[in-house]
């Protein structure tokens, strides 16, 4: 196998952005560019960053002026359709705002930081300037939910102390000061923690991937590559799944146009999005004991499972299964397995039904 190299990812590339150059940009028009290109959301450009974001926007066609400022436009007009109806959603009595104590209790707790005058409710005004899916979001609606679960169960405060047995261990994850005692803001910066991204441990051929899956791991594989080129195995070890879907299969395209291999081992599991981006290797293998979990998705106001099988949201995995080469209807497998609340762990009798494993494993060294 070809490793990956400048090489390899100046011809990814350039095969995408062949055509003019792009004229200079207005303000305006630079600052959203920036914006959209730090998927990350901290304020700084990775030299990655970017090019993920060129090698979307490339597909159109030719980078010009004409074709970003269309790019832009398209990308602010669905961002402000999508979160429109997120927020109808939670509007329930068509009020236009969300009113915090009337809202699931995950829910509001990720809304309050939006209420920015104090009074109880969000208004469109208000929501539509916020980044909604952000991590931070994110761990504040989780933590809060649960938080109250453990309340409910344990009492408040929650103390590892007393505590029912099945609990003891996760309570001490959560504890992170070991004072024994588990409060709402250390739940939420575990879960910070979790939904940081993912991240790579070079070791020799193997890059050691962990954590959520979100919008910096396209740039993340492509840094991975280009940093690191004798890189061939990406060994999956206990990845829940992911955040954005789109990333996630953006994600996958890069490694299979990569070459990169990837493996899980014994003690790992991978789930929901991780198991997708597990498929994305050129050869595929997994030790014995190594489990891969499916489930529905779901997201906002639709579930996959209410959905006509010929309805277009459909197309993201499917398209995507048959460049991996993944029979379709593993998909819908993953429709049936579970909720998208649940998980199902796959059978070995599922695994080789859908080819999981290539006949050729990857060299790990």
């Amino acid at each position: 196998m070809k490793n990956p190299s400048l090489g390899s990812l100046t011809l990814l590339f350039a095969t995408s952005c062949a055509g003019p150059p792009v004229a200079e940009l207005s303000h305006p028009e630079s600052s959203q560019l920036f914006d959209l290109l730090d998927t990350g959301q901290d304020g700084s450009l990775s030299p990655f960053e970017a090019l993920d974001a060129l090698l979307v926007i490339s597909k159109e066609g030719a980078l010009t002026r004409e074709a970003l400022g269309a790019f832009l436009s398209e990308h602010a007009e669905e961002e402000l359709a999508e979160g429109r109806e997120l927020f109808e959603m939670g509007d329930s009595d068509r009020d236009g705002k969300l009113v915090l104590d009337e809202l699931p209790r995950g829910f509001a707790s990720m809304m309050s930081s939006l209420d920015t005058d104090g009074d109880g409710a969000v208004t469109w005004s208000e929501f539509r300037l916020a980044h909604i899916e952000t991590s931070e979001l994110m761990a504040r609606g989780e933590g809060a939910e649960l938080y109250a679960e453990l309340v409910e169960e344990i009492g408040e405060p929650v103390r590892l102390e007393g505590a029912p047995v099945d609990l003891v261990e996760e309570l001490r994850e959560f504890d992170v000061d070991g004072d024994g005692t588990v409060t709402q803001e250390e739940i939420v910066q575990v879960i910070r923690e979790e939904l940081a991204g993912t991240t790579f441990e070079v070791t020799g051929e193997l890059a050691i991937m962990q954590g959520v899956i979100g919008a910096t791991t396209p740039s993340s594989v492509l840094e991975l590559a280009f940093m690191n080129p004798e890189v061939r195995t990406i060994v999956l070890t206990n990845m829940p799944g992911s955040m954005d879907d789109v990333a996630n299969v953006r994600a996958g395209r890069y490694i299979r146009q990569l070459g990169l291999d990837t493996h899980v081992p014994a003690d790992s599991e991978v789930a929901s999005g991780a198991t997708d981006l597990f498929l994305a290797g050129k050869y595929r293998s997994a030790e014995p004991g190594a489990r891969f979990g499916i489930h529905s998705w779901g997201g906002g106001p639709v579930v996959a499972t209410d959905l006509p099988r010929d309805h277009e949201d459909h197309l993201l995995y499917l398209d995507y299964y048959e460049e991996m080469g993944i029979p379709g209807e593993f998909y819908w497998r993953t429709l049936s397995a579970a909720p998208a609340e649940g998980i199902h762990w796959m059978t070995e009798e599922e695994l080789e039904r859908f080819d999981f494993f290539t006949d050729e494993k990857p060299v790990l060294k």
